[in-house]
């Protein structure tokens, strides 16, 4: 019979294996995980053209060029990586789990997948809210200021660069309720903080916008920072919700 803490049955099986053991079934983790990301990314090379016309099909732009024999073929290279590694990263992300978990007491077990599976999605939702919505925005906000005369010539490594950088950007930052919960979770920084502080916060979500957004436009900084500060109340709102449950559950012991 288990009890909430007590470690997995298979805690005590690990103890006895040895250090190259446990280098070994590393190993096993780290190679299928590898195998597994790059048979998605050269799946991904095979298609990268049409996924890259895809891409810039909506950009208001003739056509973008690429100013050396290699830059095409690096910039499918990297589509491809990136690709390679989101689509990838579930099964890593399985795979990793299955070699802490037994390590993990039953508690631990319970309150860390379901963090780690929100943070997984969250960063999926940002990556695809800046790639669908920022992005486009931001282009199209920054190609209208040429001229008659002065037609934008953009090359496609500048363009892949920037769209990745500013995706990469929303993701991480679209882990504000996992660390606003882990704050209040661990005792910190109470849920009623961070409501009563939310004029400040705003300052700051702004200013990280204004340092994340690869171009200095106010457009992709606000549409940056928009989802933000919701994100930020309605983290506070569900912390508040959970801290008095767990208020109450204290009390009615």
């Amino acid at each position: 019979m288990e009890f909430p803490g007590q470690p997995l049955p298979r805690r005590e099986r690990l103890r006895e294996m040895s250090f190259l053991e446990h280098l070994g079934e590393l190993r096993g983790v780290i190679t299928a995980s590898v195998l597994v990301f790059l048979a998605f990314a050269a799946a991904y090379f095979c298609f990268s053209g049409t996924i890259l016309e895809w891409m810039v099909r909506d950009v208001p732009v003739d056509h973008f060029i690429f100013q050396s024999p290699s830059e095409a073929f690096m910039v499918r290279t990297k589509l491809s990586l990136i690709l390679g590694v989101m689509t990838a990263f579930p099964y890593i992300g399985y795979r990793i789990w299955k070699f802490v978990m037994p390590g993990l007491f039953r508690m631990e077990r319970g309150r860390i997948m379901p963090i780690v599976g929100w943070s997984i999605m969250l960063f999926y939702i940002g990556v695809a809210f800046c790639y669908f919505m920022v992005a486009p925005g931001m282009v199209n906000f920054l190609v209208r200021y040429g001229t008659a005369h002065v037609q934008p010539l953009i090359s496609i490594s500048a363009y892949f660069d920037t769209v990745a950088q500013l995706c990469l950007a929303m993701g991480l930052v679209f882990q504000l309720p996992i660390v606003m919960f882990l704050l209040s979770l661990s005792g910190l920084v109470s849920a009623r903080t961070f409501l009563r502080n939310w004029r400040y916060a705003i300052v700051i979500i702004f200013i990280v916008a204004a340092v994340a957004t690869p171009s200095p436009d106010p457009v992709s900084q606000v549409l940056m920072a928009t989802p933000l500060c919701l994100l930020y109340i309605g983290s506070a709102l569900t912390a508040l919700v959970v801290s008095r449950r767990r208020e109450k559950k204290t009390e009615a012991m």
